[in-house]
């Protein structure tokens, strides 16, 4: 879709709508807004077993019929799943008309991102969600914001989308050389609020104190990666803002937020969650047309009661790990986040590593991929790279086996590698 298609697809009466829903949950007692929860869960589960494929022979190949689950305490019983299990499978999984379906990407951080399906109605409700957010804490649909989420590559410095009153810079040209037109631009534009990936605030706000250049822009909703103690320390003085965290994923599993007392909680009957030591496994309740029940998710959120019914409306979260900003370094001194997103759309990779050492060396690309994988996906995966970073850096492809990738000691993966592996 093209920016406004995302524009209406987001903002329409359906969203509105979804606003008002949203609104009177935030009135419910806890026992009220638990038996909301039941009452989605099951229509949701008995939903996947009728109409979709991919969910009637998983439960039935598990010895589960539609009439075992009651309630939201027999959850448990249904098996868990994950990417790998269902990336094949996503034609089976989707229960609504082929022309509503639209399709989405992961952020693909082990470089094969997940294929996922929504419907305008679903991106409508997401969209809610954020302006219902939002709006709570100051900040309502078309006033001025500004947003460093890595929507612009590196041949386009800064966009002003006017239906949304929205003015994107270039995450990747922000550098020393282009700071102070930066400044300029949002001096003029006053904005009330940005949205910005942390890492990209915390590189704004450290360039723009080098040329000892202050803002004032009094909120800031930060997403996508893991909020660190010492970016916030740095950017909420320097912005004279209170930032407010976002924590969700691509397939729309999961959401907490943060309130003004910086503690994360669930938005109300958007996803049921179950916390466990080292994953969460999540379930939709907003995409009905493309649900996921039981899905794992490998970021860490720890809480301090196991109490699942409570942990659904009110959990006491003391830290979410496995986001933590992996960035690439350009000569000019930009720094590219987010580079997972340049896998997005590339068929055929199993996984992928990015190696840089330096700034001076070239990149490596290391690639696991099936016997599909064509010279078409190299070169859309380039095309990709050129977009987002530019053309100056070098750049080569390995192709390699998962056994040649590097992994810490304790076998975790990551996208990026910084150092050379002894």
């Amino acid at each position: 879709m093209n920016q406004w298609s995302k524009y209406f697809a987001k903002n329409n009466l359906i969203t509105q709508i979804e606003i008002n829903r949203i609104d009177k949950l935030y009135h419910l007692s806890s026992e009220a807004l638990l038996q909301r929860y039941n009452e989605k869960f099951i229509s949701i589960f008995k939903h996947a077993f009728n109409h979709s494929t991919f969910y009637k022979s998983l439960y039935q190949t598990n010895g589960i019929s539609i009439n075992d689950i009651k309630d939201l305490s027999d959850i448990n019983k249904l098996p868990i799943i994950n990417k790998d299990l269902i990336k094949h499978e996503i034609d089976n999984i989707y229960t609504n008309f082929n022309f509503l379906k639209i399709t989405g990407l992961t952020s693909g951080t082990s470089g094969s991102p997940l294929t996922l399906y929504r419907t305008p109605f679903d991106i409508a409700t997401e969209q809610a969600y954020i302006r219902h957010y939002r709006k709570m804490y100051g900040f309502n649909f078309g006033q001025p914001i500004l947003s460093i989420r890595g929507m612009l590559g590196k041949s386009v410095t800064h966009e002003y989308f006017k239906p949304a009153n929205i003015l994107y810079i270039s995450s990747p040209n922000i550098n020393k050389s282009t700071i102070e037109m930066y400044y300029d631009l949002i001096q003029k534009f006053k904005p009330v609020a940005v949205e910005a990936f942390p890492s990209y605030l915390h590189k704004f706000c450290s360039e723009l104190e080098k040329k000892d250049l202050k803002l004032e822009i009094p909120l800031s909703f930060t997403s996508s990666e893991t909020l660190l103690s010492w970016q916030r320390e740095k950017i909420e003085p320097f912005l004279n803002t209170k930032i407010f965290d976002w924590y969700g994923n691509a397939e729309r599993s999961i959401l907490l937020a943060q309130n003004a007392k910086m503690e994360y909680y669930p938005m109300p009957l958007y996803s049921i969650n179950e916390f466990r030591e080292k994953d969460v496994i999540t379930t939709n309740l907003i995409n009905k047309s493309f649900p996921l029940i039981r899905y794992n998710v490998d970021d860490q959120i720890e809480v301090t009661t196991n109490d699942f019914l409570q942990n659904q409306i009110s959990p006491k979260v003391k830290s979410i790990s496995g986001r933590q900003s992996e960035n690439v370094i350009l000569k000019d001194g930009s720094h590219v986040g987010c580079i997972d997103h340049t896998f997005k759309g590339v068929k055929n990779i199993e996984m992928a590593q990015v190696h840089q050492y330096n700034v001076q060396d070239p990149i490596e690309i290391k690639l696991v991929v099936n016997p599909a994988f064509s010279k078409a996906d190299e070169d859309q995966l380039r095309a990709n790279w050129i977009q987002m970073v530019g053309t100056e850096m070098e750049l080569k492809f390995t192709y390699c086996t998962k056994s040649e990738l590097t992994f810490n000691p304790n076998q975790k993966y990551r996208l990026i590698i910084k150092q050379k592996p002894a």
